[in-house]
């Protein structure tokens, strides 16, 4: 601890490595450690929320079928009283065996009967276990290419945004090596919001194999739910890193950093980065709770808008307690860089927010 007058104040200087690879020589940090942390979190918690909504709507597609012939050999020759009794109810509703003939009417019939019978795919994925692609496989399909388009987008997307906006081009001109060195520091949550929303809008080609119904702005209600949380790892990681620093301040918990990146005072400090990343932490709970309400999951952008509004609304005020960051912009203006960034991202989560309403006005009109 360290005194100052009448006030004492938190002192922060750890490493930023955790420990160095042998004969690799390869350092691995704090702030690495914690992104990764995000992700693989994130991973799981994408596949709860897509299972809820996969539960809700469970018709089974062409692309859910492994095997037509196997399904149709299983429907011929039932091994099971449940297949048998799936046979039967196909065969009472067509009165003869020619549905057999056409992939399209099967499939038909499977959709009619989870319907009708059992309002649950899992049991026709049970008794044809060889010929229907199991939800839980089909999860892990779509999310682990997902994750792969999400952490690409991400990593390029922030790191971008970070030079582009916060940097001088020069000093990356003089030095190029440094644009890939991002276990420094220097990732821009604007630009990996921007990033993300383009890797998802090319992700839903790929989807669209899998589940038709699901659209773009449902993608993006999903994956904002851990991002969330990713925005609280990484907060905690420019904690380590003693970057993003808060101004100067007399307030009991400020802190001292002992090695900060920026080229600034040792003083006490507001510590801005835990501001932001108890917020997060907060936000991913409340869209984590409402992602288990139906309504949520069915009606596009309502979580996409509150996680909008939310975070970047709380980055604007934050901003104001936050060491001037670009150097393009800052020096000069009441509003810093990421207060102007974050206004459009406001304005789209209250487009989102109420996206249903403004989906059906245009289509009336």
């Amino acid at each position: 601890m360290l005194k100052n007058s009448m006030l004492s104040f938190f002192y922060w200087n750890p490493k930023k490595e955790i420990f160095t690879i042998p004969y690799l020589n390869i350092p691995i940090v704090w702030y690495s450690l914690l992104f990764l942390s995000g992700f693989v979190i994130g991973y799981y918690i994408v596949i709860s929320i897509f299972r809820r909504y996969f539960y809700i709507f469970e018709n089974i597609t062409k692309k859910d079928i492994l095997s037509f012939d196997i399904l149709k050999e299983d429907l011929k020759n039932p091994k099971t009283e449940s297949q048998k009794r799936v046979y039967e109810f196909f065969f009472e509703k067509t009165k003869n065996e020619n549905f057999l003939d056409s992939n399209d009417k099967v499939l038909e019939l499977l959709n009619l009967y989870i319907d009708g019978k059992i309002k649950n795919r899992l049991f026709l994925e049970n008794i044809f276990s060889k010929a229907i692609l199991s939800t839980k496989s089909k999860l892990i399909k779509i999310v682990d290419t997902g994750i792969v388009y999400v952490v690409i987008a991400t990593i390029i997307g922030a790191r971008l945004g970070h030079l582009i906006f916060y940097e001088s081009p020069s000093y990356y001109l003089k030095n190029p090596i440094n644009i890939i060195k991002i276990w420094q520091g220097g990732l821009a949550s604007h630009g990996a919001g921007v990033a993300i929303m383009i890797a998802l809008f090319l992700f839903c080609y790929y989807l669209k194999k899998f589940s038709p119904k699901l659209k773009f702005v449902h993608l993006l209600d999903f994956v904002v739910v851990p991002t969330a949380l990713v925005g609280f790892f990484i907060r905690m990681g420019n904690f380590f890193n003693q970057e993003i620093l808060g101004v100067e301040t007399n307030l009991p918990w400020a802190v001292i950093f002992g090695s900060p990146m920026e080229n600034v005072t040792i003083v006490p400090r507001h510590p801005v980065q835990l501001y932001e990343a108890l917020f997060y932490l907060g936000v991913f709970g409340v869209l984590f709770f409402l992602s288990y309400r139906k309504y949520f999951l069915i009606k596009e952008g309502k979580l996409l808008g509150l996680f909008l509004i939310l975070v970047f609304g709380f980055r604007f005020f934050i901003e104001f307690l936050k060491v001037r960051q670009s150097a393009i912009l800052d020096d000069n203006t009441f509003l810093l860089m990421g207060q102007y960034l974050s206004i459009p991202f406001i304005a789209l989560g209250i487009f989102f927010l109420f996206w249903d309403k403004i989906r059906s006005f245009f289509l009336k009109n």
